[in-house]
C-alpha cells in the first residue's frame, strides 16, 4: 500500500513542479488588459516563474524532510523512510537538473538562501559551489563559511550498495575546506578548516581529514581514515581502511598506508 501510495506521490509531484510555477506566471498576464502593464508583466515572467518553481518544489520537499536522516535502508519504496526519501530526492533534482534555473540559484545571494533553506540545509551560505557539483540531502550537509567545492566533484551524503541498500550519512566541511575537481567524498566524511582535498582524490566512509591536511590528486582515502592536521599526503597514494596519520605526516608520491596503520609525524 505504501509503495503504491509512493508511486502516485511521485505522479502528482512531478505534475505540481511542472504546471503550478507556469500558471502562477502565465494566467495573471492572461487576465490582464492589453497595454504597458501587461508588457511589463510579460518581461518578469522569468524571475516570477523561477521563484515560483523554486517555492513549489522546495515546499514540497518541506514534506518529507524529516526523512533525510542517517542510517542504512533498503532501496524499497514501500520503506517508511525510504520511500519518502524518494519524493523530498524528486523535489531536489526537479531544482538541481534545471540546470539554467540552478544556475541562477547559486549565482543570486537571496535565491541561493530561499533554496537551501527550504530544503533543509543549515550551514554556511557563503560556500562556492558549481551547478555540476554533486550534492543532497541538504539537512545532512554542513558546509562552514568560506568552503569549495569544485566542478564535478561528489559530495556523498548517501552511496548505494550492491545489496540493494543505501547508507546515508552526514558530510561536514569546515571554514574554508576545499573539494577539488572530480574529487569524491563518501558518507560521513569531515574535512577540516582550510584542508584540501585534490583533483580527483577520493575519501571513504566516515574519513576525517583534519585541519590544513591536504590530500593530494589522485590519491585514495580508505573508509575509516584519519590524515592529521598539517598532513600532506602527496599525489595518488593509497591509504588503507582504519589507517592513521599523525599531525605533521607526509607522505611521498604514490606512497602506500597498510589497513590499519599509525604513521607517525616522523616516519
Amino acid at each position: 500500500m505504501r509503495r503504491a501510495s509512493i508511486r502516485i506521490l511521485v505522479v502528482v509531484y512531478v505534475l505540481v513542479i511542472a504546471m503550478v510555477p507556469f500558471l502562477v506566471a502565465v494566467v495573471p498576464i492572461m487576465l490582464m488588459r492589453p497595454g504597458l502593464v501587461r508588457w511589463a508583466a510579460v518581461c518578469v515572467v522569468p524571475v516570477t516563474y523561477g521563484i515560483a518553481y523554486v517555492l513549489v518544489a522546495g515546499g514540497l520537499s518541506c514534506l518529507t524532510r524529516d526523512a533525510i536522516v542517517s542510517g542504512k535502508y533498503p532501496r524499497d519504496l514501500g520503506h517508511p523512510v525510504y520511500g519518502r526519501r524518494r519524493l523530498y530526492a524528486l523535489c531536489w533534482t526537479s531544482v538541481y537538473y534545471f540546470s539554467p534555473l540552478y544556475h541562477v540559484v547559486l549565482a543570486v545571494p537571496a535565491l541561493k538562501w530561499l533554496t537551501f533553506r527550504l530544503f533543509g540545509y543549515q550551514g554556511a551560505l557563503d560556500f562556492t559551489a558549481y551547478a555540476d557539483t554533486w550534492i543532497r540531502d541538504l539537512p545532512l550537509l554542513q558546509l562552514g563559511s568560506g568552503a569549495y567545492l569544485a566542478n564535478k566533484a561528489t559530495i556523498g551524503t548517501n552511496m548505494c550498495l550492491n545489496d540493494g541498500t543505501i547508507v546515508v550519512m552526514p558530510v561536514r566541511l569546515d571554514t574554508g575546506a576545499m573539494v577539488g575537481h572530480l574529487a569524491l567524498l563518501g558518507p560521513g566524511c569531515y574535512v577540516g578548516p582550510r584542508a584540501e582535498v585534490g583533483v580527483g582524490a577520493s575519501v571513504g566512509m566516515n574519513c576525517r581529514i583534519e585541519a590544513n591536511a591536504a590530500v593530494g590528486p589522485l590519491s585514495v582515502i580508505n573508509h575509516g581514515a584519519i590524515i592529521g592536521e598539517g598532513c600532506h599526503v602527496g599525489n595518488s597514494c593509497l591509504v588503507g581502511t582504519g589507517a592513521r596519520l599523525a599531525a605533521g605526516a607526509r607522505l611521498r608520491a604514490g606512497a602506500i598506508v597498510e589497513p590499519g596503520q599509525h604513521v607517525s609525524s616522523h616516519g
